[in-house]
């Protein structure tokens, strides 16, 4: 079944820089024409650049961790020497609740990363990287690369509410480049009578 995006971001504008948060240096047209953005850090940029990519707010809602059902992105590593962190990883920030919060901004954070000994992975080749569970929303002509080794900062709760669902670049990398055509995520039914929900978020030029 053919799916279609339901939102979309678009470099240079109020969507983009909002996603895009602090990221150093922010994502640019594709160079070698692909439809999506590309983030480099090369020779140039600063030891500690990288992209926190925010692509969910919960600040309104009350989904929970349990309510989680996957989290993936579609593009490739098109910079990869084997060192795994080249490769981005996917984050799922709690509420704070004011009692033992891990962090400024939130209570608890937990991420999801590529167990590069286990996997594949070739520069440049369209993949839908994913955790948790498979897309929902999976798409032609582009390989499943589950991200399954998670880390906790604080304690792993089910019940604890998202705050954020985020894509982000490890500083510690000298080198980097992800492409990006999608952000997607899949939810469970959370709230009564509403049925589960998607975002897909399609990032254009």
């Amino acid at each position: 079944m053919t799916s279609y995006p339901n939102f979309q971001s678009k470099l240079g504008q109020t969507s983009a820089y909002n996603l895009q948060a602090d990221s150093q240096p922010t994502a640019m047209p594709d160079p070698n024409g692909r439809p999506g953005w590309i983030y480099v850090k090369d020779g140039t940029s600063q030891p500690a650049d990288k992209f926190n990519w925010y692509f969910y707010s919960g600040t309104y809602e009350n989904m929970k961790l349990k309510d989680v059902q996957s989290m993936s992105f579609l593009g490739s590593i098109d910079t990869w020497s084997d060192v795994g962190n080249q490769a981005p990883f996917f984050v799922i920030y709690t509420k704070p609740t004011g009692s033992g919060d891990a962090g400024a901004f939130y209570h608890s954070a937990h991420a999801y990363a590529l167990n590069a000994s286990t996997n594949l992975i070739r520069a440049g080749e369209r993949c839908q990287f994913y955790c948790l569970g498979k897309p929902k929303h999976q798409h032609l002509n582009s390989r499943l690369i589950e991200f399954a080794n998670r880390i906790d900062t604080g304690t792993y709760d089910p019940e604890g509410e998202v705050l954020y669902m985020t894509l982000h670049s490890d500083s510690g990398a000298p080198l980097a480049s992800v492409y990006c055509e999608e952000l997607q995520a899949n939810m469970h039914s959370f709230v009564r009578n509403g049925g589960p929900t998607d975002i897909q978020i399609k990032l254009i030029q």
